[in-house]
């Protein structure tokens, strides 16, 4: 305005030059800051300037209705301009979003297949066995049907792992509490994913009584399961896996030791966010970034916790800690979240 006062700049130049500044302050800055520039430029125009740039005072209703007019347009186009802003912003989310669910649905497709190839590929060559006459023996027989019930087992966990993804998700997860002894089944877990890798032989240790916690014992299997996948997916040379439980001070924690890659220390803090993987884990083998974020959220539905540490000399150690149950609560009773 001072510049225009000063060259003698006429009023329909400066008038546009104004609506365009308005419309330079909607696309960068929003509604808010163009409209105050509409009515500081308007004001300055037909109150503080002198000519050729304005009148330096409103003289009668038609300076009014100049004015209100040129506020008006600068103000319409300034929302015009910001509502096209918004709508350009709210189409390249709703564009990330699509781009996103879909990276997103093909990590799981190559999640599930990567999977349940190994389970399937146990059932089928069993059944290709039978087939071609190759069990002759009952030892043969009954090699082949544990081969088979712990692969169908196995297809059967991961379906409803992914099924507890969603119900977590929608925050209809159902869960059947019981007392039940933890010894059975880590030893349960133990006899199906032993037999998944011959190169990762399970080391079990358990004490001679029963350790009772109140749980859903089909999703706390689930989550022993998940540990030991993962011990045993990232030890990729192989190596023993420790299976271990200690009772103490009112509290039972049930620890999964391996010997492989071990987890970085900048990835600890965020490995139970959903989704989240660690640049080496990606490298080594393939998932989801669910099992550990799953696993700790159903574990203190039963008022528990998951904890991580990197193992000495290698390794890691993942450590489930659960309470004891109370005698006053053997019976039973469904907990719905």
């Amino acid at each position: 305005m001072l510049i225009g006062s000063h060259v003698g700049m006429p009023a329909f130049v400066f008038e546009h030059l104004t609506v365009l500044v308005v419309v330079v302050m909607a696309i960068v800055w929003g509604m808010g800051p163009s409209v105050m520039t509409s009515i500081a430029s308007a004001l300055g125009d037909n109150i503080m300037l002198k000519d050729p740039a304005g009148h330096p005072t409103i003289a009668g209703l038609r300076d009014v209705l100049d004015l209100v007019m040129f506020v008006a347009v600068a103000v319409t186009v300034a929302w015009l301009v910001a509502s096209a802003r918004r709508a350009r912003a709210a189409a390249e989310a709703a564009v990330e979003s699509e781009r996103q669910a879909r990276a997103d649905r093909t990590r799981l497709i190559a999640m599930i297949s990567h999977d349940l190839a190994t389970p399937l590929s146990v059932v089928r060559g069993a059944v290709q066995i039978a087939q071609l006459g190759g069990l002759r023996s009952r030892t043969d027989v009954t090699r082949a049907w544990e081969r088979v019930d712990t692969a169908s087992a196995r297809a059967t966990s991961l379906l409803r792992t992914l099924n507890d993804v969603h119900s977590l998700e929608t925050g209809e997860l159902r869960l059947d509490v019981r007392v039940v002894d933890v010894c059975e089944l880590i030893r349960s877990v133990v006899r199906m994913m032993d037999r998944m890798s011959e190169r990762h032989p399970i080391a079990l240790a358990l004490p001679d009584e029963a350790a009772l916690v109140e749980c859903d014992a089909e999703r706390l299997t689930r989550v022993f399961e998940n540990l030991v996948t993962n011990a045993i997916k990232y030890s990729p040379n192989g190596g023993s896996i420790e299976m271990s439980l200690l009772r103490q001070a009112g509290e039972v924690f049930v620890a999964v030791r391996d010997f492989g890659m071990g987890v970085p220390a900048d990835a600890l803090p965020r490995l139970f966010e959903p989704g989240y993987r660690a640049p080496e884990a990606v490298v080594t083998a393939s998932g989801f970034g669910l099992g550990l974020s799953i696993s700790a959220e159903i574990v203190e539905r039963f008022g528990g916790a998951i904890e991580v540490r990197r193992a000495q000399p290698k390794g890691t150690v993942i450590t489930v800690r659960l309470p004891v149950a109370r005698e006053a609560t053997i019976h039973a009773r469904s907990v719905y979240s």
